[in-house]
């Protein structure tokens, strides 16, 4: 990865992270929308490179569409 995208991807998890947070959701609530707690984090801290199926799915997990989710980035 080089140095853009992990910009990209690190502002991706910090948004991700005041969204699960704000719905008071923890790491392991994650798991019931497909998601293992460490594979979540390393998405939260910005380490995990995320597909779009994946950041569909993210999205759909807080109920709120993708384009609304990568307007914050």
């Amino acid at each position: 990865m080089n140095q853009e995208q992990k910009a990209f991807f690190k502002k991706f998890g910090a948004e991700v992270r005041k969204l699960r947070m704000a719905a008071e959701l923890t790491l392991e609530d994650m798991q019931d929308y497909g998601f293992s707690s460490q594979h979540f984090q390393k998405v939260e801290s910005g380490k995990k490179a995320v597909n779009l199926y994946t950041a569909h799915r993210i999205a759909d997990s807080f109920k709120i569409s993708l384009s609304k989710l990568l307007k914050y980035i």
